[in-house]
């Protein structure tokens, strides 16, 4: 024992020794060799990630705070940092400063330490970073393999907690403050088509697993859709049910509040990965010049405009739609919707812009079923058959339907009033023709009547002279 205190003093002797009568380079030099020499030694490699709390966000500091606190529910450490804010599904989990925990992978331990301090300065503000500990033989596995596992894990991690946002223009920008969409639509409860909803459904989950065949065939990673069909068919519903399906924010732009191609470029390039961007009734929104009509604007009207670069034109939104500004970000949905597909021009609904159609129309049978089932608990009815006769010859939207079967909860008095209020509709358009029939007939009379006092009127005038 004494022997290692004698030999540690005479190790503190010859530091000072050498930092009182070396010269600097030559001090640092030697410690430089020694460092190298003792690090021989050392068996493990320490890697830090710092959150730098600044503009420039470290995406490992944020990727591992997302991956560990998966983790610490289920191991044994003494003290954590839990969390509930409005913008997350579930608790969130973190280590607390100056704690450490071992994380397994491929049957290799990797020992993580948080640490939390505070910079010097006039500005003081938190410092945080971890530091990754694994045996050195490992470091090829963790940099090629380990990392790039982290930054998946914590991208689905970020996925599953956050909820649904709805963000809005406001003045060429999107609200700095979204709002939290707790819309209940879900595939399982909108009443569609049963045919068409599967498709939809298929489809949107094979673009959202193709990422890398989009990468592969040299095709940016987006989608668009177009839901066309009357009033009330439910088309809003149904942009609901994607966005908790596919649990992406949804953009609402309006684009007769934009004033520019400029400012939609703008808006385009700040929506975020992942995320629905709705134009909803496309067809009358904005006035679109047609690029292939060859007619010039006048003089005045291009000066009051400042020759067109305050307004949104039909080339500013083709590009918008699959430009070169739309390659910037993946995996974005492009939904428009609009009651008169024929007023859209053809160059808006090609492959590429709109790559599927969706005509959603009157309530169907198929439609009613489903309501019936989410409405009244009933997948059948000795009165089901009454209906099926009458939806194909009345034109009543889901909405209408589903507002009959919420005025009673009893199945029997539900469908029965159904039932009298299409009958009743069905009357009412057996009694238009006939209402029109008759004024047409009055009009003809009187036609005739006049007619008739004015050639009296000719005749009369011919007699006196």
């Amino acid at each position: 024992m004494n022997s290692v205190w004698a030999l540690l003093a005479s190790i503190a002797l010859i530091r000072t020794t050498l930092y009182n009568y070396l010269p600097e380079k030559l001090r640092l030099y030697i410690s430089a060799r020694f460092e190298e020499w003792t690090r021989r030694f050392n068996t493990d490699e320490t890697m830090v990630f710092k959150d730098y709390q600044s503009s420039k966000m470290n995406q490992l500091f944020q990727a591992a705070n997302l991956y560990l606190g998966e983790s610490l529910p289920t191991i044994s450490i003494p003290r954590v940092t839990v969390e509930k804010t409005e913008n997350v599904r579930n608790l969130t989990f973190s280590m607390e400063k100056n704690t450490e925990m071992i994380d397994v992978y491929e049957n290799i331990p990797m020992k993580w330490k948080y640490f939390s301090d505070y910079s010097q300065g006039m500005s003081k503000h938190e410092i945080s970073w971890y530091e990754l500990s694994f045996h050195k033989e490992y470091k090829s596995l963790v940099t090629n393999c380990y990392l790039p596992y982290i930054l998946e894990r914590a991208n689905k991690i970020k996925e599953r907690n956050r909820v649904v946002q709805l963000h809005t223009a406001a003045r060429d920008f999107w609200t700095p403050k979204p709002v939290i969409i707790q819309h209940p639509m879900t595939f399982e409860t909108l009443a569609m088509d049963g045919n068409l909803k599967k498709e939809l459904v298929e489809d949107l989950d094979r673009f959202m697993n193709s990422k890398e065949y989009y990468q592969q065939i040299g095709k940016v990673w987006k989608r668009g859709y177009l839901l066309y069909g009357p009033p009330g068919t439910g088309k809003s519903s149904l942009i609901a049910a994607m966005a908790n399906h596919l649990n992406f924010d949804i953009y609402n732009l309006n684009l007769s509040a934009v004033s520019s191609d400029f400012v939609l470029q703008n808006l385009l390039l700040s929506t975020a990965n992942r995320s629905i961007l709705v134009i909803e009734d496309i067809d009358c929104s904005i006035k679109l010049q047609n690029r292939e009509s060859g007619i010039e604007l006048p003089i005045k009207y291009q000066q009051q405009n400042k020759l067109m670069f305050l307004q949104v034109t039909l080339s500013g939104l083709l590009n918008f739609f699959d430009g070169i500004l739309s390659c910037c970000g993946e995996g974005k949905i492009l939904v428009a919707t609009t009651n008169y597909k024929d007023r859209i021009d053809r160059a808006l609904l090609r492959a590429g812009r709109m790559d599927m159609h969706i005509y959603l129309t009157y309530c169907t049978f198929s439609a009613f079923k489903q309501l019936a089932l989410r409405y009244l608990e009933i997948s059948d009815h000795s009165l089901f058959h009454h209906i099926e006769k009458l939806l194909p010859k009345v034109k009543v939207s889901p909405a209408e339907v589903a507002g009959e079967l919420m005025k009673t909860r009893d199945p029997k008095a539900s469908t029965e009033g159904l039932i009298k209020h299409l009958e009743e509709k069905m009357a009412t358009l057996k009694l238009v023709p006939s209402t029109i029939h008759l004024f047409h007939r009055h009009q003809i009379a009187k036609s005739i009547n006049l007619q008739y006092h004015f050639l009296w009127h000719v005749m009369e005038l011919v007699w006196t002279m």
